[in-house]
């Protein structure tokens, strides 16, 4: 049986956060989510009744990617990794995907999510998806969100991928530095942005040197810089 993939937004922009931040991309933006983070700004895509979304084939957004003039792919969500991204690939495109670092791709899934839509899928071939930019964003705790050690001991394991964290304050990035030193985490592989949807929420040198400090990299989030809350952006 084909896959179904379900999808609220698609649209072109730049990549706004970590290590491709400005880049000409195309977003893929699938509905739902395996977490609540109390902060998200995307809770529309986490329930079958929290937004309008539509179903594709592999073979439709297919289409949509060999269409797009933009040479980078991003699957975001929601959680992307509820679906068979090895399925997707096109050539001559570069595929990224934003994920909440929870789900093991490499292994098959079958999951109930918190409005009780189960979502299944079979392995993602790892030869496939190791050619992905993939961007790993554990939740820390003010996302009210539990740590999948199993999952983050994969993904720790990869080389394919870099970790982005999001932070409020100092007390955020001690989390930080303690969930990179059990994960024995490269800092080189660590991107951190600030937390917020207004300009202001961004504009914190401290915050930011404090980062430098510690040998992280900092992630901007361009597109909050720029539109804000804006949709599709």
């Amino acid at each position: 049986m084909e896959p179904t993939f379900f999808l609220s937004e698609i649209f072109e922009s730049i990549q706004g956060e970590g290590n491709y931040a400005g880049a000409n991309s195309l977003f893929l933006r699938f509905q739902f989510c395996n977490f609540t983070c109390s902060w998200c700004d995307t809770k529309y895509t986490w329930f079958k009744d929290s937004g309008a979304f539509k179903a594709f084939s592999a073979e439709e957004i297919k289409e949509k990617i060999i269409a797009s003039q933009s040479p980078n792919v991003i699957f975001t969500g929601g959680e992307p990794t509820l679906y068979p991204l090895d399925k997707l690939v096109v050539p001559g495109k570069k595929l990224h995907v934003e994920t909440n670092g929870s789900i093991i791709p490499v292994l098959p899934l079958d999951i109930t999510l918190a409005d009780n839509n189960r979502m299944t899928r079979e392995a993602m071939d790892e030869a496939v998806i190791s050619r992905f930019n993939w961007v790993v964003s554990p939740k820390l705790s003010n996302s009210r969100q539990k740590v999948n050690e199993e999952s983050l001991r994969f993904w720790a394991s990869r080389e394919y991928c870099i970790f982005k964290f999001v932070v409020r304050n100092s007390a955020d990035m001690d989390e930080v530095e303690s969930l990179i030193n059990q994960y024995a985490i490269p800092k080189q592989k660590v991107y951190v942005a600030l937390e917020g949807q207004t300009l202001e929420s961004q504009l914190k040198p401290d915050l930011v040197d404090e980062i430098v400090r510690r040998g992280w990299n900092f992630s901007p989030r361009l597109h909050v810089l720029l539109w804000g809350t804006k949709k599709e952006k």
